[in-house]
């Protein structure tokens, strides 16, 4: 499943705090979605701002992802959990979840995964979408 998560103060970003870009340590082990080279350009850039509620969303389905996602917890108070499939129908073996629940965790993913979401205690997330124009990394 192309996704990977964590916390953003966690990352060796060489002291610099980038972490998506083209520099060598946005490299991540298998997927590089953190990494743009700086040849690639990108297109269809969306950047979303929420406060979400308990219970908003509620696990509705949202359409099949295409290019990059970025959803980073920014409030010190919220919990919110992303599910991921590779179907619409969120089978247990082909299911994983993330719960972003302190200040900087974060999930990224790439193209062709379905996600929902929950939103178990107050949170403000802020999310990026962009699509590369080549995927090679």
């Amino acid at each position: 499943m192309h996704l990977e998560s964590g916390n953003l103060s966690e990352l060796d970003t060489e002291d610099t705090g980038w972490f998506i870009g083209y520099s060598d340590w946005t490299r991540s082990a298998e997927l590089n979605l953190r990494h743009m080279p700086f040849n690639v350009t990108s297109k269809g850039l969306c950047v979303k701002w929420y406060s979400h509620v308990p219970g908003y969303p509620n696990g509705e389905l949202k359409p099949i992802s295409t290019g990059r996602t970025i959803s980073i917890l920014v409030d010190n108070t919220g919990e919110f959990k992303i599910e991921f499939s590779n179907s619409p129908q969120f089978e247990q073996e082909l299911t994983k979840s993330v719960i972003l629940k302190s200040l900087g965790d974060y999930v990224i993913w790439g193209e062709k995964l379905f996600h929902r979401a929950y939103c178990l205690a107050p949170s403000t997330i802020l999310t990026v979408r962009w699509e590369p124009e080549d995927t090679e990394n």
